[in-house]
């Protein structure tokens, strides 16, 4: 057995070792980085990828919960135009209350309701497709009705309901003038129009219309409240989303992050290191070229 060959080969051994922990500790000084790939530290890495990956995920969610903000805003909006609308052919009904029944004023007021409550329906068709889910009236939307954001791990959601604001039996349910109430037409198609004939409505009739009216403020009213409580319980799962993704990019910046003092001695140690291999190497070698002289 050659001792020398096998002295020679362990420090080659030790100097490749060594050589390869100082380059990984250069590297560290300068991306600042303990894992940038899985070969520097395998389960660190992972634990690093793990945090930065469900960071991802969450910020996904929150993608969902902003669009859904939106939708909330957009349908919020066309809420208060279709208010709007709502108090306009109110004071139309009251102008033609104040007018002489039979006069051409009150019937051009009438008609002047009636094309509000168009006015109203449009409203419905919000610019936001989600936002029209949530305000149309299903018998011409077939996919109107709720929709649900998913915010969050195992299918944790925020369900936004269905607000109606069209004049339909299951919205607001206000008649036009010359028909009957849109709900009352559900319950018996050959419902009596509430305003039987425009040009020579009756006080009588017109109240019925305001009162009608009135509750569907009222209906509309609450349906703005309670779409605003859907957009508070979006922005709460939104700012909790928020605080997690921070929390996660923060464990895996600290797992990664680097000592630079500890890692610059390291450093340091590791080249010495490296100097005395090469320096023992070459020892060796001076030694072992004097005993094959002194044996010449």
């Amino acid at each position: 057995m050659d001792l020398n060959a096998l002295a020679t080969t362990q420090m080659l051994i030790d100097y490749r070792g060594t050589n390869s922990r100082l380059v990984r500790s250069m590297g560290r000084l300068s991306t600042g980085e303990r894992a940038a790939t899985a070969k520097d530290d395998p389960i660190l890495w992972g634990e690093v990828q793990a945090l930065k990956s469900e960071a991802m995920t969450l910020a996904g969610y929150s993608d969902n919960l902003n669009r859904g903000a939106s939708t909330v805003r957009i349908a919020l909006a066309s809420m208060d135009v279709a208010r709007s609308h709502l108090l306009q052919a109110e004071e139309k009904l009251n102008a033609a209350y104040a007018e002489k029944p039979g006069s051409v004023e009150r019937a051009k007021a009438i008609e002047a309701y009636n094309e509000l409550l168009e006015f109203v329906d449009d409203a419905s068709s919000a610019p936001d497709p989600g936002a029209r889910l949530l305000l149309q009236d299903p018998a011409l939307n077939a996919d109107a009705g709720g929709v649900d954001i998913r915010a969050g791990e195992d299918g944790f959601s925020v369900r936004l309901e269905a607000r109606e604001i069209h004049t339909g039996a299951t919205g607001l349910d206000l008649p036009r003038a010359g028909a009957a109430r849109p709900s009352d037409l559900v319950a018996d198609p050959f419902a009596p129009p509430v305003i039987a004939d425009i040009s020579n409505a009756t006080n009588q009739e017109i109240e019925q219309m305001l009162e009608f009216i009135s509750a569907s403020k009222e209906d509309l009213v609450a349906k703005i409240k309670a779409l605003s409580v859907n957009a508070s319980a979006i922005e709460e799962a939104e700012s909790f989303n928020a605080a997690f993704i921070l929390r996660n990019e923060g464990q895996a910046d600290d797992l990664n992050v680097v000592d630079l003092n500890a890692e610059a001695v390291l450093a340091q140690s590791l080249q010495l290191r490296g100097e005395l291999s090469i320096s023992g190497l070459s020892g060796m070698n001076d030694t072992y070229r004097i005993a094959i002289q002194l044996l010449k």
